[in-house]
Order: C-alpha cells, then structure tokens, then sequence
C-alpha cells in the first residue's frame, strides 16, 4: 500500500522538469480534461463488433461527460518543424499511462515520453476511460469500445481546437500511439470516424487482427474482478471491471530478457478496465474503408499473445494480412521489433522498440 501511495503522489504532482540525454529539459505537467461522448453501445455486451454491426434495436445510449486525466511533456527548446505536432500515447488494458513514462531506470530508461521529447517531440500520455485518475464510470458495462474510442476521437479534436495548457497553441497535427487494447480502441475510432479522424496518422502497438472464426491465444491474459483482486483498493467497484494478476506474460518467455523489478512494478502498479472492452477486440477484423491517414504497426517477436503459433515470423505474410482492413490508408507498413515482448516499453529492448516507434512518427510528421 505503501508503494501504491508514493505512486499516485507521483501521479498527482503538477510540474516536473527532466533533463534529457541530450542536455535539453523537458516540462511536463499533469491536465485534467472533461470530454463530452454521445454514443450508441450494444446493450449485449459480449457483441464482439462494439455495435458496429449492430441495429439500433440492440443499442442503448451513453451521454456524458468524462474527465480525461495526462501527463504532457513538451521540450523546452522546440523544433520549429515539430511545434504542431503532438503524440496521444494510449495504453493497454489494466495499465495506467504510466506505462508510456515508466520511472524504473536501471542504466535504462523505460520512458518513450522522454525519450521522444529528448528527441524534440512532445506528447501526451493519458489514463484511458475508467483507468487512474481518469472518470469511471459507476456502471461497466457503459465502458465499451465505442463509448472509449469516442473519448479518444473527442480529446483528439479537442487538442486541435483549443489549448491544452496556457501559452500552448493547439496542435495541427495529432498521431495516435496505442499499446495493446489502446491500439484497438484507435483502430476502432479509425472505423467509425474515417476520413473526419482527428489522427492525421496512426501507430499501433501489440496488436494485429482477430476475427470471431480466431480463438485467442491460450496465452492471453485471464482476467479477474478487481474486487477480488484487491478488496482494499477496488472493493467498491463494479465486479465487471477486471485486472490481471499474472503479469509474467506480458514480457518474452525468456526471463532474461526483462528486469525481475520491472515485474515487481508491473504487479503493484496494474489497474483496472471494463471486462466489457475484451471481446470487442474482434472489432478489427472490420475494414476502416474511410480512414485515409498513414498506419503502422509495431510488435514484438516474442509478443506471448500477438506473436503466437509463430504469426510474426513471415512479416511479409503478416503485413499483407494485417493490410486488408486499411484499404484507404495514406500508407500501411509493420515493424517486428525482434527480441521484444507484448509490451514493449518494459524489457531490455524497450530503447529498440522506442527507436523503431519515433521514426515512424518522425516520418509521418513531416
């Protein structure tokens, strides 16, 4: 308890500076954010499309306003060429955006916000719907992918109409990271939004499609009510938000290739998500036709879930496949960053996987 503490004071203070690898601090400071969604959600809620297929017989209505929690770093000296551009870092499921800017550094450092704002590109890492310090919702089942991925759109069109902290001008151009769950709820956005995305380009980490005909991967992660979990912390919540206790499959099999401490932090600082949102995953098997921004993915060879029965060996097969639901994008391509795990900002080759992502990002901003 005494960890969580220190961790949530770290997320609640409101200024930090960081001096970055290469001389030039970085201000970071935390924002708070209200969201307006109006949305239609199945009222089945193991409807594996999010309503996408659904008729209005079947949805029910989500009207409110949520408040979306982030921290956003900007670098003291800004590029000129990089002044309007702005990353959304989404992270994945029963994570909090600490995942993004990891304080654990043993020699290396786990932060992708740091390593992008050393590098002159600012960022912000949020807690999705009903994760952290961002709202959740009394009742789960109202934390569906369509009510989350609205959240991302809204924010995202917020971030190009007005500004984020006092001196910032908004932002003219807003590439979508997710990890994970988060890639999905982009990938979800990019369905219904199409070409009125306010992602001018998206980057989708840990995930690739899964249609009903696939089974998931015995692998995959169990969840469990967070209540269970933990009753002092989460006793009060609704028994359809879950966590995941086992961890250890996040990370390559070979426990090598991560830091046991990292684990360690892993399990402490895990959070919660609606059990409503697993399903929904096969939501990507349905074309975004209209999504005209550049996309890319980004996977681990040793991804335990994304990466089994060896999907990620013929990469070529894989970005062929993995192409077919993007028929209007600007650009499609996929990286396997070989060696790293499902989450790839937290083993030793987290600096590799932070390479790969920011010359994707270097390339779509122009």
């Amino acid at each position: 308890m005494l960890l969580h503490a220190l961790l949530v004071l770290l997320q609640l203070s409101s200024f930090y500076v960081r001096a970055g690898a290469s001389g030039a601090p970085c201000s970071c400071a935390s924002v708070n954010i209200p969201v307006h969604v109006d949305v239609l959600v199945p009222t089945d809620q193991g409807d594996v499309f999010g309503g996408l297929k659904s008729n209005s017989s079947s949805l029910r209505r989500v009207d409110n306003t949520y408040d979306i929690y982030g921290v956003f770093c900007q670098p003291n000296t800004l590029p000129a060429q990089n002044s309007d551009v702005l990353q959304l870092l989404v992270h994945g499921f029963s994570y909090t955006g600490q995942y993004w800017s990891s304080p654990i550094e043993e020699f290396r450092n786990y932060s992708y916000t740091a390593f992008s704002c050393d590098r002159g590109l600012s960022s912000l890492a949020i807690d999705s719907l009903a994760a952290g310090l961002s709202s959740r919702p009394a009742n789960a089942s109202d934390v569906q992918f369509p009510t989350s991925a609205a959240v991302l759109s809204e924010l995202g069109h917020h971030l190009k109409t007005a500004s984020i902290l006092p001196g910032i001008k908004p932002f003219s151009k807003i590439i979508g990271i997710g990890h994970s769950i988060g890639s999905y709820l982009l990938n979800f956005g990019a369905i219904v939004d199409g070409a009125q995305s306010p992602f001018d380009s998206l980057i989708l980490t840990g995930q690739v499609i899964f249609s009903p005909d696939d089974p998931l991967p015995s692998s995959s992660p169990t969840p469990v009510p967070a209540r269970d979990a933990d009753p002092i912390r989460w006793g009060a919540l609704d028994p359809a938000y879950v966590t995941v206790n086992n961890r250890r499959v996040f990370y390559p099999a070979d426990p090598t290739m991560f830091s046991p401490r990292m684990l360690m932090f892993d399990a402490f600082t895990k959070d919660v998500g609606s059990a409503s949102l697993l399903p929904q995953v096969f939501s990507s098997s349905v074309p975004a036709a209209n999504y005209t921004g550049a996309v890319a993915k980004v996977l681990g060879s040793e991804d335990q879930i994304m990466c089994a029965a060896s999907r990620c060996v013929d990469v070529g097969a894989l970005t062929a496949a993995e192409r077919v639901v993007w028929p209007s994008a600007k650009s499609f391509e996929l990286v396997v960053s070989q060696g790293s795990g499902h989450d790839l900002n937290l083993d030793f080759l987290a600096g590799q996987a932070f390479g790969i992502i920011f010359s994707l990002v270097d390339k779509f901003s122009g």
